[in-house]
Order: C-alpha cells, then structure tokens, then sequence
C-alpha cells in the first residue's frame, strides 16, 4: 500500500477560499487590460469635464476683460484732458458750479468734468 497520503487542512485558517484564490491568482492579460482600459476611460471622461469648465470660465472671463477694457477706453480721454486754471467751486452740498465765464485772452480752458466710476 504506497499511497500518498494527502495532507488535510490544520484548522480553518488553512482552508482556501475563493476570495483567497482570487486574491493569490496571477491575474489574466486580458483581464488587466479591461481594468486599464477602464481606469484610462474614466480619466479621458474627468480631463474632458474639467476643459469644458476651463473654456466656461475663460468665456465668462473674457467678457469681463472685454468689460473692462471699454470702460479703460471711455475713460482715457478724460483723463488727457488738460485741467482747468481754477478749480471749480463747491459751495455747501449743492451741485457743483462751473468757473464763471468771461472774456480771457487765448482759448478758454475746458472745465473738469464730473466723472462716475461705477464699482
């Protein structure tokens, strides 16, 4: 009688499992490829999500910058206007008064101009 005598499990921590099989089974090719495949598609799918919401804020910044740029525009030649000799008078909390009028030699200075900036 020359059998092989088998060797049967110690306890229950011995015994295999199919978790325990899974876990210390050399994964397939195929199956390692449909797991990168996956990962590299949902990757594709989160860039492609964050691009569409970069163009969005870049529009949106765009036209703020379009924004701007007019009211820089509207506004500089204000600003080269050469000032008036004398300052124009405020008297109380009134509108304000423009430099009283009257005859000078040479042109006649172009009064400040009362300017909104709107925030």
């Amino acid at each position: 009688m020359t059998k092989e005598k088998r060797k049967s499990p110690s306890g229950l921590r011995s015994v295999a499992t199919l978790q325990t099989l899974a876990l210390h089974a050399k994964p397939r090719e195929r199956h390692q490829l449909a797991n990168r495949y996956a990962r590299l598609e949902n990757e594709r799918a989160r860039l492609e999500r964050e691009v569409g919401i970069w163009e969005s804020r870049l529009q949106v910044t765009a036209k703020k910058l379009a924004k701007v740029r007019d009211e820089i525009n509207s506004l500089r030649p204000l600003l080269d206007e050469v000032p008036a000799e004398k300052a124009v008078c405020r008297i109380g909390r009134g509108q304000r008064r423009g430099a009283a009028l009257t005859d000078t030699q040479g042109p006649s200075p172009t009064p400040n101009r009362t300017m909104h900036l709107g925030y």
